[in-house]
């Protein structure tokens, strides 16, 4: 194997491409050859990283990066890394960070082993020593980690020398150029590929994404004699058969060539021309960053949708609208977001627009959907099944709801789990999108993360949009701590806070962060309000007698805004105070009424918080409610023990931060104006 590697050892160095080393003469080797080119060798076992990565109750508070020193300690253009045991989650969190290290630097990354490996399937048996077998949530995140691996070794590392010293991916490729008449002839740089009519085919390979330039000064180009194509790594591991109908396309074009005549075209992107000009710095960096995952936090008002909007447009000039997925949770927000898409784009007919299937933008019950719809035959159905509301009290997707015509959004969730047990079917959705625009992310529930990562399959090709100190739907399966533990999946990734405020007055903004302050783990931020003007009386708190005397205040204040234009809704706890509110004559005329959870997300010029008493919209009233509270299936993040913090992880502390964020969602509805009222005791948020 060794032999085979060195062979072809400058078109490796140039391509940052590691390989497997089964014993101590093959490691001499390798590092002689290593030192003869004078580059700097790095030596570590894994003890070596445990001892200066232990995150065992370590985290201080999100954003603390625990890994955000491995690039500076793994400083060296090739790593060895040996003596690799997992005995831990920690363990396998420090692995995954190691290879996403690998994946995301030009390294030379050799994994020494005491045996040699046939596969590359057989070095994820590492994890196989981890004592976790009945813990659900730990092993769905190992089989992330997997996959991070699984990409390392297929797209990064020589794994035997049955692949004559290329990647797994690699060998593939040259396969199939090789059932055309086309055999792989190696020079320092690129794959060059010759036929019995000595037709070269050139493919320059940059070893990452983000360093596809240096393949692009080479301009892509045919002749009659010759074709040129530019690729990467990893495009090459996922998106081989797109690359092989480019081939043989080009292939075609030579054909019919002139002698003598040569066809070029520009092998770098032009970025289309988008305005980005209303746009903050840190939202343009954001929207231009796509070498790696990121995560927006991005507080009320702080223009979460534009940036996703933008990103999608800046993202247009790099891959066709169809391999972008956009996930959201209504049906409005999708809507929304494609039609900023079209004004942006100047498309005139949004009908048409919306409804192009070429547009994957979508909620995340219908895309899960959509996969149930195709493969439902892989899971023992004979059509596919409806989705029905009703609950089934059940653990693990199985055959026994085979013959049933129709499944719950969690059988959903449940089955397509089950599906991408078969690597092919998790291998054929990954394919198809090269990249992931995720929002609302802190409403998301760890199993549907759980998905959009496996369709990611380690590529850290994926955008999260969300805020933490907006989850407020933990009762119905949102996982806070998705969003607070990003780093520990995406070691590279990067994380921009949006704290810019262009929604509300400063008062406003000032209310909303005393609010905030009362919430014990969170991403540490500060809404700064763009919006200067201070406004003494733009939070109104007012006491009534009674519901009555406080409903017809409402009534005749909201009458009062409605007649000067301003959009006014009233937002209350609960269903029963909507309806209620709703009976009161002529009241649905001039506001709009509706509970604080459906009327996150949107804006108005005057929020009335109806019914702001201790029974109602309280911190500690609500979290002893079982019907306020979370789930009876709702688990704690298998992360949570990686935090060095006071917050005790009770349920109650959970359910009681659960209603502080709530009243903030409702607070910061507002622009100009927000009255808080109530009856009988104050709600303790205002007696804070």
């Amino acid at each position: 194997m060794i032999n085979l590697y060195l062979k072809n050892f400058n078109f490796n160095i140039y391509n940052s491409i590691g390989i497997l080393l089964s014993s101590e003469n093959e490691c001499r080797r390798f590092i002689k050859k290593i030192e003869d080119l004078n580059l700097n060798c790095g030596f570590f076992t894994f003890e070596d990283l445990k001892k200066k990565f232990n995150i065992y109750g370590a985290i201080e508070s999100p954003l603390s990066f625990p890994f955000k020193n491995i690039k500076n300690v793994l400083s060296t253009k090739a790593v060895f890394l040996s003596s690799i045991t997992l005995n831990s989650l920690s363990d396998a969190v420090l692995l995954n960070a190691v290879c996403d290290f690998a994946l995301n630097n030009g390294v030379i990354f050799s994994i020494v082993t005491e045996t040699a490996f046939n596969t590359v399937e057989d070095l994820t048996n590492l994890y196989g020593n981890m004592r976790i077998e009945k813990k659900y949530y730990e092993n769905l995140i190992i089989d992330i980690y997997k996959s991070r691996l699984k990409m390392l070794l297929k797209t990064r590392i020589l794994a035997s020398g049955k692949n004559e010293g290329y990647t797994e991916s690699m060998d593939l490729f040259i396969r199939k150029m090789k059932t055309i008449g086309f055999n792989p002839k190696i020079n320092n740089t690129n794959l060059i590929f010759l036929n019995s009519e000595k037709f070269a085919v050139n493919i320059n390979i940059a070893p990452l994404p983000q360093d596809i330039s240096r393949a692009e000064k080479k301009a892509e180009s045919v002749s009659r004699n010759e074709i040129t194509l530019n690729t990467n790594l990893y495009d090459m591991h996922f998106y081989q058969k797109e690359l092989f109908n480019k081939i043989k396309i080009f292939l075609n074009t030579a054909k019919n060539l002139k002698e003598g005549t040569v066809l070029k075209r520009s092998g770098r992107t032009t970025e289309k021309k988008t305005s980005f000009s209303d746009l903050s710095k840190i939202q343009k960096i954001s929207i231009k960053e796509t070498n790696t995952a990121q995560l927006i936090i991005a507080g009320a008002g702080a223009g979460k949708t534009k940036v996703i909007v933008d990103k999608f447009l800046y993202l247009l000039n790099f891959f066709s609208a169809g391999s972008i997925l956009i996930l959201t949770f209504t049906n409005n927000a999708v809507t929304e977001i494609k039609i900023r898409i079209a004004k942006k784009l100047n498309i005139s007919e949004y009908g048409t627009f919306i409804n192009d299937k070429i547009l994957n933008i979508s909620t995340y019950h219908s895309f899960f959907y959509s996969i149930i719809k195709e493969f439902y035959s892989e899971l023992g159905y004979k059509s596919a099944p409806s989705v029905s509301d009703k609950k089934k009290e059940t653990n693990d997707a199985g055959d026994k709801y085979a013959d049933e015509l129709s499944i719950s959004y969690d059988e959903i969730i449940l089955n397509i789990i089950k599906l991408f047990k078969n690597d092919f079917i998790a291998n054929e959705i990954s394919s198809r999108f090269k990249y992931i625009l995720v929002d609302e992310y802190q409403d998301l529930d760890f199993l549907s993360d759980y998905l959009i990562k496996k369709i990611d399959a380690g590529k850290g090709k994926v955008m999260y949009a969300g805020d933490d100190d907006q989850s407020i739907y933990g009762f119905n399966g949102g996982d806070f701590f998705n969003i607070l533990t990003f780093d520990l999946f995406f070691s590279s990734g990067k994380v921009f806070v949006f704290q810019n405020n262009y929604r509300s007055n400063r008062t406003i903004v000032e209310f909303c962060n005393s609010i905030l302050n009362n919430i014990k783990l969170r991403y540490p931020k500060k809404l700064i309000a763009e919006n200067n003007a201070v406004q003494d009386a733009a939070v109104d708190i007012i006491c009534f007698k009674n519901k009555s005397e406080e409903e017809n205040f409402i009534a005749k204040k909201a009458a009062g805004y409605f007649k000067t234009g301003k959009k006014i809704v009233v937002l209350v706890r609960t269903k029963r105070e909507k309806a209620k509110f709703l009976a009161i004559p002529n009241l649905a005329d001039f506001c709009s009424v509706s509970t604080i959870h459906a009327g996150k997300g949107l804006e108005y010029d005057i929020v009335f918080i109806s019914g702001a008493s201790k029974n109602n919209i309280s911190r500690l009233e609500n979290a002893n409610l079982m019907g306020g509270g979370r789930p009876s299936y709702f688990k704690i993040h298998p992360f949570v023990n990686f935090f060095k913090t006071n917050y005790p992880f009770k349920m109650t502390d959970i359910l009681i931060d659960d209603e502080i964020r709530l009243f903030y969602v409702a607070a910061s509805r507002a622009k100009e104006k927000l009255y808080i009222t109530y009856s009988g005791e104050i709600s303790d948020f205002l007696e804070l």
